[in-house]
């Protein structure tokens, strides 16, 4: 149960009226049934849900500079030289070839029939 709002306005208690969208986002409408004033507000469960989202995609973009900065990501797609697969991994996903990210010479070729 969301907790009770306030009217900033003048202090009295806001009364939920209705679900809207404003843009891409979701919101709930309160209305101050003593001084006439709209307030919007995003929903609990979507806060959280944006909220975690916003963290996953920190995680991801650390985890993108970590791979590119160790040299096991590029930032160009390439096939990979055994099974074809574009990839910018080091280690192709597919077939397991190792290839050096620098000059895109494979060290360690794949196994061609995983695929």
């Amino acid at each position: 149960m969301p907790e009770p709002k306030t009217c900033p306005a003048c202090g009295g208690k806001l009364e939920y009226d209705s679900r809207c969208a404003l843009g891409s986002r979701e919101l709930e409408l309160y209305l101050c049934p003593d001084c006439g004033r709209a307030e919007l507000y995003e929903p609990e469960g979507a806060r959280a849900r944006r909220r975690a989202e916003e963290q996953e995609a920190g995680r991801f973009l650390q985890d993108l500079r970590e791979k590119l900065a160790a040299g096991e990501l590029t930032a160009e797609l390439f096939p990979c030289p055994t099974c074809g697969f574009p990839r910018r991994d080091r280690v192709c996903p597919i077939c397991g070839s190792v290839v050096d990210l620098e000059t895109l010479t494979e060290l360690q070729p794949g196994e061609a029939e995983k695929r």
